[in-house]
């Protein structure tokens, strides 16, 4: 299926491969890339494994077994012969998760020294490579040139400051959102909002950095239909520390067909409903007309019913749970451009089509990782750190030339043969 491709994604090892974000999905792809033989230099934003660090105290859905891979394990054990395991049937918090897997992780001897934390990539670029594609000619397009190119990195760093990385592939490990959208109709801004959001409230009940002082005693309206937006909402309710909480629901993002997480809200809504009283409401809204704060520190809010009707609301803090989006990260990269990714999907698809039965799984793995941008990756976990496992040993398959290359496996015969009877 990747012999289709207009250029030839095979890369042999040692070649530089540079990993954005180093959460679950990034210190595991890190680790694939440094057991196969690559070198690596992984560039997080703020610092490992921060996301489930401010999961805290709430339980990863997944069991150990699903969220722990046989690479980390063995790495771990290889580490420190005095490591154990956890039972394969624990839930972690992520909180527990980040200390006791994934920043040791990190402090390996495979991956310390190649961490860049607090080091957020602003800018992708190839060294040579510039040109796009023109829409009526994608197949005359110099596709192998542009992947014979290395990547250049543009890194702000804290500490160092900005300096240049270079890489031979990427592999884009940041996750799926990156920015909210607004907090009015549709996803857009809602006036007085550009102003307004540094004054947000952040953190809530059960978040790592929550403060009882910002929340307790005062007037809260969040805002979103997301599952975020939900599972923030019972957690204030459960914590029950407002004097009053207001959630104004918007109706979910009209750019899906099924909105993920409709199912929750529909739940949501339907459990709280009857709940209403002096301490929760919940308003159902096309979204916020507009917002800005008094001089006295309270938040003037603007809802819009319908299109002819509005409410007037005061609140002492206003947050955010709206749907969100990826930003474009390289402008002069290929991964945003429509022209090129239609063609790319195109012939994935086809090939997909044409697969058998057996290879479809694989195939499909495939056109979820590769982007139209030749030797840029992109692996998310949609469902799941399992899912994501699969679609990261699709990627070194894709990069070594073997479909059938899966180094979980074999670690997972090795560290068999090597335990105590």
């Amino acid at each position: 299926m990747i012999d289709a491709l207009p250029w030839d994604p095979e890369m042999e090892s040692p070649a530089t491969i540079a990993i954005l974000g180093a959460g679950p999905m990034g210190i595991e792809a890190a680790l694939y890339a440094r057991f196969l033989g690559y070198h690596v230099s992984i560039f997080e934003t703020r610092r490992v494994a921060h996301r489930m660090l401010d999961w805290n105290n709430r339980k990863i859905d997944s069991p150990a077994g699903q969220i722990t891979t046989s690479l980390g394990l063995g790495a771990l054990e290889a580490q420190d012969e005095g490591y154990r395991p956890p039972d394969e049937d624990h839930f972690f918090t992520g909180k527990q998760y980040a200390e006791e897997y994934l920043l040791p992780l990190a402090k390996t001897d495979l991956l310390f020294d190649d961490i860049h934390f607090l080091s957020p990539v602003i800018d992708i670029s190839r060294w040579r490579s510039s040109d796009q594609p023109k829409p009526d000619r994608l197949d005359e397009f110099q596709w192998q040139s542009r992947c014979n190119d290395e990547f250049r990195i543009l890194v702000q760093g804290r500490h160092r400051g900005t300096w240049v990385s270079r890489a031979d592939c990427i592999i884009d490990c940041r996750g799926t959102r990156s920015a909210r959208v607004g907090l009015g109709p549709c996803g857009g801004l809602a006036i007085g909002e550009l102003q307004s959001r540094d004054d947000f409230l952040e953190h809530l009940p059960m978040d790592r950095k929550f403060d009882p002082k910002t929340y307790d005693g005062k007037q809260i309206v969040l805002v979103g239909s997301t599952p975020e937006a939900c599972r923030q909402v019972r957690e204030c309710l459960e914590y029950d520390g407002h004097a009053k909480l207001i959630w104004i629901v918007p109706p979910s993002s009209a750019q899906y067909h099924n909105p993920p997480g409709s199912d929750e809200l529909a739940v949501t809504r339907s459990e709280l409903s009857d709940q209403t009283s002096m301490r929760f409401l919940m308003i159902e809204s096309l979204g916020v007309e507009s917002i800005s704060k008094s001089e006295q520190g309270l938040w003037q809010i603007r809802l819009l019913k319908d299109d002819e009707s509005t409410v007037e609301l005061q609140a002492d803090c206003v947050v955010s749970k709206t749907e969100q989006f990826e930003e474009p990260l390289g402008w002069t990269l290929l991964t945003g451009n429509q022209y090129a990714f239609g063609y790319v999907q195109s012939i994935l698809q086809q090939e997909f089509q044409q697969a058998d039965e057996s290879e479809q799984e694989q195939a499909k793995r495939a056109i979820q990782v590769i982007t139209a941008e030749p030797g840029y990756f992109r692996l998310r976990a949609d469902k799941g750190l399992a899912e994501g496992f699969e679609r990261l040993r699709t990627i070194f398959a894709i990069l070594g030339g073997r479909s059938d290359l899966d180094l979980y496996a074999i670690m997972q015969k090795q560290r068999s043969h090597q335990s105590p009877e």
